[in-house]
């Protein structure tokens, strides 16, 4: 009889050594999970950068070149998610004006290479960002200018 009550003291010891183990695992886990979370570098520390909503497309272009060359591109421009397509097809018009002028400045040799197209980008986007500051309210409306197609003779 002496050996089954030690054998009750010992299984009602054990209990709470293992409750307080499995509490801490589990504390151990939930700390681990809240930290990873908290520091995973994705902190709201940094600001989010803007992302691309609707794409406007302005159409091809036949544009005579400064260099006596000719230039024929589809462009496209990617908008700012919040800012409707529709709003800006009033604007068509100043718009494609900005985007000839543009490639008006440009010569064939610059738009042969990669590095003279993005500079077309670039500027094409700082010119339409201006025209649509007064309907937009909004500095970066355009955030990228596509190329749907693109010739140069």
């Amino acid at each position: 009889m002496s050996e089954k009550r030690a054998e009750g003291k010992g299984g009602k010891g054990s209990k709470p050594v293992l409750l307080i183990g499995i509490v801490l695992i589990v504390g151990l886990a939930g700390g681990a999970f809240a930290g990873k979370m908290l520091f995973s570098g994705k902190g709201s520390s940094e600001p989010q950068k803007p992302k691309v909503g609707h794409t406007l497309d302005l159409g091809e272009f036949l544009v005579n070149l400064d260099d006596e060359h000719y230039l024929k591109a589809g462009v496209a421009l990617g908008l700012k998610e919040g800012i409707p397509a529709e709003k800006l097809n009033e604007q068509s018009a100043p718009l494609r004006d900005a985007v000839l002028m543009a490639f008006a400045s440009c010569n064939r040799s610059e738009l042969n290479t990669y590095e003279g197209k993005q500079k077309v980008k670039e500027h094409i986007r700082e010119r339409v960002n201006e025209v649509l500051h007064e309907k937009t309210h909004d500095k970066e409306s355009v955030l990228e200018v596509y190329f749907t197609s693109f010739v140069t003779q």
